[in-house]
């Protein structure tokens, strides 16, 4: 993206939610999305398996020499860190094909600097993880990536049969009775939402920490992704939609026939759905990432862009459990060896006892004070 006042790159700005050049220091705003735009919905079955789609800028599909991740990335840069391993593998060029293009796009509104932030804040405390990730050494190659998910919505009509519970009386004689019932019952479902990263699709670190709402998407715009880094999707807009199906369609229609029946329970639910009017959107939503290398294995970090949320995965350190074990020894072999077990060992077990106290309130008060933060900024955030 190029700035209009000088000709240099312009670039998304977490901070000030807009582009920045990095030049002149020119501002640029987002441009706002149209509430009849509904955030870029497509309808299904009108561009099944589109491809090769213009993102609206230059953009290029690298390929991670280390760990094989598929970026998209801005065309002229081609070498940087890689999120998902923190290799410094210099990225190589495959192909000019970056898949579909997104419907949808939820910008970065958290800085670097507030990551890091709270990433300190919890892993102060996590005293068996190396100093270099307990004091957040590692968030070197912290980097912004936007992560692919579908969403789906669909008109749907089920013919169904099952069992069908009925409850009665309370406490302990409280009765379930259970019926074959079938019907017919129409929903319209929306907001299927189904990973488009195999890497992340089942990965609890990832899930714990991505959320969204349909209401905060905005149509793609490629102002959003100027200087960013976006993962192709690797799942399918079809496969997604037939995991759509088996999940997520299928749990609201059994609930929607239970609801039809007017019971308290249902089991043994065979049914089938006929889909209408489906609609998709090809959304990016952000993620700040970060790959830790610690004894050959690769422990990421992982925070929204956009909702506060954050996890990541703690290396041990040997060291520090090899210490504690030789010092655990030397505090046995004086106690025992030197007859002083009536004097020291109840000391010993005090000093346990308060370390664990001092540890807890001091972990509380974190706590607290984390929440209390997260609010206040959430709070500026609406405003």
């Amino acid at each position: 993206m190029k700035c209009g006042n000088c000709g240099s790159t312009m670039v998304y700005d977490v901070a000030r939610q807009g582009l920045v050049c990095d030049h002149c220091g020119s501002y640029k705003p987002l441009p706002k999305s149209q509430d009849d735009q509904e955030t870029g919905q497509v309808d299904y079955d009108s561009v099944p398996h589109r491809t090769g789609s213009d993102w609206g800028s230059a953009k290029s599909l690298v390929t991670c020499k280390s760990c094989g991740a598929k970026l998209i990335i801005d065309a002229e840069h081609m070498s940087g860190m890689c999120p998902f391993c923190g290799s410094s593998v210099v990225l190589t060029l495959e192909d000019s094909d970056c898949g579909i293009l997104p419907s949808a796009i939820i910008p970065f509104t958290i800085t670097r600097e507030q990551v890091e932030e709270k990433f300190y804040r919890w892993n102060k405390f996590a005293f068996w993880s190396p100093e270099k990730f307990r004091k957040g050494k590692v968030l070197g190659n912290l980097t912004p990536v936007y992560v692919p998910y579908w969403t789906f919505d669909a008109d749907t009509k089920t013919s169904y049969q099952g069992e069908f519970g009925y409850t009665t009386g309370s406490g302990d004689s409280e009765k379930t009775n259970w019926y074959g019932r079938s019907g017919v019952v129409e929903k319209r479902i929306e907001g299927v939402c189904i990973c488009g990263s195999r890497r992340f699709h089942d990965d609890k670190l990832l899930n714990s920490v991505i959320s969204f709402k349909i209401g905060d998407l905005i149509a793609y715009t490629p102002e959003a992704l100027s200087g960013m880094t976006a993962e192709k999707s690797t799942i399918s807009m079809d496969a997604a939609m037939e995991e759509a199906k088996a999940t997520g369609f299928k749990k609201e229609i059994i609930n929607a026939a239970r609801k039809d029946q007017d019971a308290d329970d249902c089991a043994k639910i065979s049914m089938e759905t006929q889909y209408s009017n489906v609609k998709f959107r090809y959304v990016l939503v952000p993620v700040w990432l970060a790959g830790c290398r610690y004894g050959g294995k690769i422990y990421n970090i992982v925070a929204s862009g956009h909702n506060w949320q954050g996890n990541c995965r703690r290396p041990v350190s040997v060291p520090k459990i090899v210490g504690f074990t030789v010092a655990f020894l030397a505090l046995i072999f004086v106690t025992v060896f030197l007859g002083v077990v009536a004097f020291v060992l109840p000391l010993a077990f005090m000093a346990l006892i308060a370390a664990f106290i001092i540890y807890l309130i001091m972990f509380m008060r974190t706590f607290r004070d984390q929440n209390r933060i997260e609010r206040e900024m959430q709070d500026r955030a609406v405003e």
